[in-house]
């Protein structure tokens, strides 16, 4: 049965709450060091792409529970800010459980429609979570009036674009959710007034990078 744009947001929601409290052990635990750094590299690759600074605000978009918090907070530091936002009211509630800092807001809202004050952030981080946006047009328009002048706003995954849909068309949660190509994109971002400077779409690596 085909399903109305409703049914399927709150389907794609439920299922990350659904999985909310074993996320980061899905898919970032490594089982050799029992730690989170499964991608370490990947992930030293995309902060060094998306570098930050001390006193950064950064606005994590669909953060789940909260994988880049403690990278990003090494990075701004305490004069930075970070703002935690996903739709999935339980990934926020884990996110909130294992991170504490006093610089960090923690937000339950469609990414669309994050509760932050136009041009209010340096970074806007888009990791493991563009696919899921369900106006991926109005998404970015709204992300980008978020964004300081000059300031950057990262799409990224550690799979390509290829490899990402034929993983999501699997789930039937998320079989609706994909992560568009290059032509697809440049447009969504031109669209956006945001400038690209870097397109990677390559197996293992995906990373959209603008400026506005």
């Amino acid at each position: 049965m085909h399903k109305t744009p409703e049914e399927i947001y709150r389907t794609r929601r439920q299922f990350f709450n659904d999985h909310a409290e074993a996320w980061l052990d899905m898919w970032y635990r490594n089982p050799d060091t029992g730690e989170y750094d499964r991608h370490r590299e990947n992930f030293k690759r995309l902060f060094s792409l998306v570098p930050l600074e001390p006193g950064d605000r950064v606005l994590d978009a669909g953060c789940g529970s909260g994988v880049l918090v403690p990278m990003i907070l090494e990075r701004i530091g305490a004069t930075g800010l970070l703002y935690e936002v996903d739709f999935a009211e339980k990934m926020i509630e884990v996110n909130r459980k294992l991170h504490d800092a006093d610089n960090v807001r923690f937000i339950v809202s469609d990414v669309a429609r994050a509760p932050l004050d136009s041009a209010s952030c340096d970074v806007v981080l888009c990791f493991a979570c563009f696919p899921h946006l369900q106006d991926k047009e109005k998404t970015l328009k709204s992300l980008a009036g978020l964004l300081k002048k000059g300031g950057t706003l990262a799409v990224v995954h550690f799979e390509s674009s290829d490899g990402i849909n034929r993983h999501h068309e699997s789930c039937s949660a998320v079989a609706h959710d994909y992560l568009p190509g290059r032509e697809e994109m440049l447009s969504l971002f031109e669209s956006a007034a945001l400038k690209v400077d870097l397109f990677i779409d390559e197996p293992g690596f995906y990373c959209v990078r603008a400026t506005k």
